[in-house]
C-alpha cells in the first residue's frame, strides 16, 4: 500500500469513528433528555455522554480537516445537541421560571425588584403556569404553590439580564410557548460563542476543534438550552469584551464586560485581564454602564433594587466561610473568608501585571479558574465561561475545572453528599489541572508545541 493509500485509509477511519462518536453523543443525549422516568436522569445524561463527547473531540483533532468543513461539523452538531435540548422542561434547574416571571412583571409596569413573587401586590399576574396546583410543591406560599424559586424573596438578577428576560418574553408574543422561548434564546446563545469562538480560532490560525469542547458540551446543551441559563449572555458579552480589547477598542471593551457584569456580576473576573492598556476608559465605561443600568430601579426603589443577593451569598456561606471548600479544611473558620480575597486579590495583581493587551484572554483564563477554584460553586453553571475562556485562549488544561462544578452540582443535589465530597470534587479537578499545565511544560521544554495537535494545519478557503 502506498503511503497516499494508507493515508487515505486512516482518514476514511477517522472519519467513520468522529461520525459514529457524534451519533453516539447526540443519541444518548436526546434519548435520555426524553426519559423522564428514569431516577437521577440528568446525572445519567451528562455521565454517559462524557466518554463520546471527549473521543468525538479527539477524533476531530486527530482528522484535521479544512477550516470550512470543519466549522459547518462543529456549529451543526452544536445546533442538532441544542434542539435536542429544548425538547423538554428544565430538568435540573428552575431558575427559568424566575426569568419569565420578572418578564412578566415588568411589562405590568412593576420594577422587578419592588416586590417578592409571593407578594399579594402581584397577586393578579398569578398564572398556573407560575402558580401551580400541586401535591408536592417545592416552594410553598400563601394560596398556593409557586414553581418560583424563592418566591418570598426579591429577585436577584442585575438589570441587564433582567433586560434580556423582557425582550425574550416580548419576541414570544407575551408568553406564549412556555420555557421554550426563554430555551430558545439559551440555545442560540450558546452557538453565537461557539461561533466566536471559532471566528478568533480562524483569525489565529489555529484549528477549529477545540471549539468543539464548548460546542459539543452536553453540559452546555444542558444549562442553556435546557435550563435556559442566563450565563450564556454573561459569556458571550465577556468573549466580545476580549476580543474588542485585543483590537485595541478599550471603550467597546469596557462597555461590554460592564453589560456581562449587570448580567450576572461575577463577569467582573475578566475586568483584571482588560485594564493594562488603557485602565481609566476601560473602567469608566464598565462602571457607568453598570451605574446606567441600574438607575431607574434605584430612582424607583432606592436600596432595595440589591434584592436579594446579600441573601444569596449568606445562603451560599460565602459570607460565613463555608462555601470555600478547598480552603475552609485546612484554616479556622474565621480566617477562611479573608483568606479567600487576600488569594483573589494576589491572582488579581499577578494577572493585571502579566497581562498581554493584545491577547488579555489568556490571562483571563487563569483568573477565572482561580476564582472557581477560590470560591468552589454550588452551581456548575457558573463555570461555563472558564470553559469558553479555556477554548478562547488555548489553555484546554483547564477543561477539568470548568467541567467538575456541574458534576458537584448533580451529584449532591441527587444524593447530598456534603461539603467533604465538594472538597474532593474541587481537589481533584485542580490535581488533574496541574498535571495537565506539568505536561504542557515538559512538551514545551523539550522543544514541541504546546499540544501536539496543535501543529500547523493547512487553511482551505
Amino acid at each position: 500500500m502506498t503511503a497516499a493509500a494508507s493515508t487515505g485509509t486512516r482518514r476514511r477511519l477517522l472519519g467513520a469513528g468522529l461520525l459514529i462518536a457524534l451519533g453516539l453523543l447526540a443519541g444518548l443525549y436526546g434519548y435520555l433528555a426524553l426519559d423522564s422516568d428514569l431516577p437521577h436522569r440528568v446525572l445519567w445524561q451528562q455521565s454517559v455522554t462524557l466518554g463520546p463527547y471527549l473521543v468525538a473531540v479527539l477524533l476531530l483533532a486527530r482528522l484535521r480537516l479544512a477550516a470550512r468543513p470543519a466549522l459547518w461539523l462543529v456549529l451543526g452538531t452544536a445546533i442538532v445537541l441544542q434542539v435536542l435540548a429544548m425538547c423538554t422542561p428544565p430538568g435540573s434547574s428552575d431558575d427559568d421560571y424566575r426569568y419569565l416571571w420578572d418578564a412578566k412583571v415588568q411589562l405590568a409596569g412593576i420594577d422587578p425588584y419592588r416586590y417578592p413573587a409571593a407578594a399579594a401586590e402581584l397577586e393578579q399576574l398569578r398564572t398556573p403556569f407560575f402558580f401551580p396546583d400541586r401535591v408536592h410543591c417545592a416552594w410553598p406560599v400563601d394560596k398556593g404553590c409557586s414553581a418560583i424559586n424563592r418566591p418570598e424573596v426579591r429577585t436577584v438578577y442585575p438589570p441587564v439580564a433582567e433586560g434580556a428576560f423582557v425582550l425574550v418574553r416580548l419576541a414570544s408574543l407575551g408568553g406564549h410557548g412556555g420555557h421554550h422561548p426563554i430555551q430558545l434564546a439559551g440555545g442560540l446563545g450558546a452557538v453565537a460563542v461557539a461561533w466566536l469562538l471559532a471566528r478568533h480560532a480562524l483569525a489565529r490560525g489555529r484549528p477549529l476543534w477545540p471549539v468543539a469542547l464548548w460546542a459539543w458540551c452536553p453540559l452546555v446543551a444542558t444549562e442553556f438550552g435546557n435550563n435556559a441559563h442566563i450565563d450564556w449572555l454573561a459569556v458571550l458579552l465577556c468573549v466580545l469584551a476580549l476580543q474588542a480589547e485585543a483590537v485595541r477598542r478599550s471603550r467597546l471593551a469596557g462597555l461590554l464586560v460592564g453589560a456581562a457584569i449587570a448580567t450576572k456580576i461575577y463577569p467582573g473576573l475578566v475586568l483584571v485581564s482588560l485594564l493594562r492598556r488603557r485602565p481609566v476608559p476601560v473602567l469608566g465605561c464598565a462602571a457607568g454602564l453598570v451605574a446606567v443600568s441600574y438607575l431607574p430601579h434605584v430612582l424607583a426603589i432606592g436600596p432595595d433594587v440589591l434584592g436579594y443577593l446579600p441573601g444569596y451569598l449568606k445562603e451560599e456561606r460565602y459570607t460565613s466561610g463555608g462555601r470555600f471548600l478547598l480552603l475552609q479544611p485546612w484554616l479556622p473558620d474565621p480566617l477562611v473568608t479573608p483568606a479567600a480575597v487576600l488569594l483573589l486579590a494576589v491572582a488579581a495583581l499577578w494577572v493585571y501585571r502579566r497581562t498581554d493587551p493584545d491577547a488579555p484572554e489568556r490571562s483571563a483564563v487563569l483568573m477565572a479558574g482561580v476564582v472557581i477554584l477560590l470560591s468552589t460553586p454550588s452551581y456548575g453553571w457558573y463555570a461555563l465561561l472558564l470553559l469558553a475562556l479555556a477554548v478562547l485562549s488555548g489553555a484546554l488544561e483547564w477543561l477539568p475545572v470548568a467541567i467538575a462544578p456541574s458534576f458537584f452540582y448533580l451529584i449532591d443535589s441527587d444524593f447530598h453528599l456534603g461539603a467533604g465530597f465538594g472538597s474532593a470534587v474541587y481537589g481533584g479537578a485542580l490535581a488533574a489541572t496541574v498535571a495537565l499545565i506539568g505536561l504542557r511544560r515538559r512538551s514545551t521544554a523539550r522543544g514541541q508545541r504546546q499540544v501536539s495537535v496543535f501543529a500547523p494545519v493547512r487553511w482551505h478557503p
